[in-house]
């Protein structure tokens, strides 16, 4: 990369990496995820279900991002993790004061320090919600409250469904019956409408693929999309989101990544 583009473009990418074990094999999937990941040039990316520990080290290393930072959710598993091609210069770590019947859960939090003009006064955040129920999931991001504390990228695994994301047979077929014949949850989209709708975050994804539905946009192992990046607009920007997509991660994990590209427009 020149270092005219590194200035241009900011890469991001959001992925449950589930604890660095391949699901089929339970073998470490590092090398696997690095090789999958490396070529996206990477300045920041969100990881969920990782520990405080070598492997979160190594993964970070592997793919260039030096500077990271976890942040724990229940106990030292299912944690978050932010690594960062430039440095960090704060950031927080918010637990959910409730204990839910998947445990708590937390916001990392994050702001960058360089003279990149994208990261300008701009918070990064990354959560793993509850993957259960909808009312609990309801009541983590109520309380942590992306919007209030002025988060501008929201990333992660919200376990949270969007109705537009499927056709009606696909949504039958694939959501309501399996979920009811597995005992699950019905489905439900108050999640994501609060963020998108009251909140006024602007689903990524969606903006650049509003034409994919169904298994096009699944990311994880049940066919369904749950993790996103929100982004809040800014007035005047002169930042345009130029690329998002789902990486397939070939296995090595039971969601794939989704990735975004920013790229800095003449003012």
């Amino acid at each position: 990369m020149s270092s005219l583009e590194a200035t241009t473009t900011f890469r991001l990418a959001t992925i449950n990496v589930h604890s660095f074990s391949n699901p089929k094999t339970h073998k470490n999937s590092i090398d696997d995820l690095v090789l999958i990941l490396k070529p996206f040039n990477l300045d920041l990316i969100v990881v969920q279900e990782i520990q405080n520990n070598k492997t979160w080290e190594k993964f970070c290393q592997n793919l260039s991002l030096t500077n990271f930072i976890y942040g724990s959710s229940e106990g030292e598993y299912f944690g978050n993790g932010i690594a960062s091609r430039l440095p960090i210069r704060s950031h927080t770590n918010q637990k959910s004061t409730s204990f839910y019947r998947d445990g708590t859960r937390s916001l990392l939090q994050c702001c960058l320090d360089h003279d990149h003009p994208f990261i300008k006064d701009r918070i990064f955040a990354v959560t793993h919600l509850d993957p259960v129920d909808e009312d609990d999931r309801l009541k983590q991001i109520n309380e942590f409250n992306p919007h209030k504390r002025n988060i501008d990228i929201l990333l992660g695994d919200m376990n949270a469904l969007t109705r537009e994301d499927y056709s009606d047979d696909y949504y039958q077929k694939k959501i309501v019956d399996v979920r009811e014949n597995s005992g699950w949850e019905k489905p439900r989209f108050d999640l994501t409408k609060l963020i998108t709708n009251e909140w006024n975050y602007q689903d990524a994804f969606k903006l650049i693929n509003p034409q994919l539905k169904d298994e096009q946009v699944a990311t994880s192992r049940f066919e369904t999309r749950v993790d996103y990046i929100y982004v809040h607009p800014r007035v005047n920007h002169q930042w345009t989101l130029t690329k998002c997509q789902l990486i397939d991660t070939k296995g090595a994990t039971d969601h794939h990544a989704v990735f975004a590209e920013f790229t800095l427009t003449s003012k």
